[in-house]
């Protein structure tokens, strides 16, 4: 995916209101740009010039999403006193939220066949810019809040992006509660962790 992040003014904004609205109105399949052209009323024109194609509309639409679910992620660790700890409930709060998206479940849908190609290529094969977007929060997060840890920088990115892509999977592929699902993740984090902090320490 290659979209970024943009500030949305007050039209780019209506517009992904609008095209939120059709969707748990009647479906991703339902959104069209004339028709979110009609609902904010303005020229189709306009929509292309926002989004460039229906696929870009569902770039912005998931980003937007990202940004809220990263809000999670920051209050979440922000309580949190230990990276494990933090890891765990930021995964959790991620993972309750994904089962209350309207996006995710456009995304997840409860049939093969139900199943959104647009938004599921976004968060799969075109996840890149999600990762790192989300890699990058995370980072600081840890690096702030917990300093210092046993990990190189490199070996940080490493586990983040880790952490990252499991969350995806979890929120793709369900398959455990959140709250076990997180707790798998922050299980890792700690062997990840001690695993370090057993090569950093002194040879007796």
């Amino acid at each position: 995916m290659t979209a970024t992040v943009r500030q949305p003014g007050p039209v780019r904004g209506r517009l992904l209101d609008a095209a939120q609205d059709t969707i748990e109105a009647a479906g991703w399949s339902t959104v069209t740009m004339s028709r979110i052209a009609d609902k904010v009323g303005v020229s189709r024109q306009t929509v292309y010039n926002e989004f460039g194609t229906k696929h870009g509309l569902a770039e912005q639409l998931a980003l937007r999403e990202l940004d809220r679910f990263l809000g999670v992620v920051r209050e979440r660790m922000a309580t949190r006193t230990s990276i494990v700890e933090g890891i765990r409930a930021a995964c959790e709060g991620v993972l309750q939220m994904g089962e209350e998206s309207l996006l995710v479940r456009t995304i997840v849908g409860s049939l093969p066949e139900e199943h959104d190609t647009d938004f599921l290529k976004i968060l799969t094969t075109e996840s890149g810019e999600i990762v790192e977007s989300a890699v990058l929060v995370v980072k600081q997060c840890v690096v702030e809040l917990y300093p210092p840890t046993p990990l190189t920088d490199a070996e940080l990115d490493t586990a983040v992006e880790v952490v990252v892509r499991l969350v995806l999977s979890a929120i793709t592929r369900p398959s455990k509660s959140p709250v076990e699902a997180a707790s798998d993740i922050a299980w890792i984090v700690g062997l990840a962790l001690a695993g370090a902090d057993a090569q950093a320490q002194p040879a007796s």
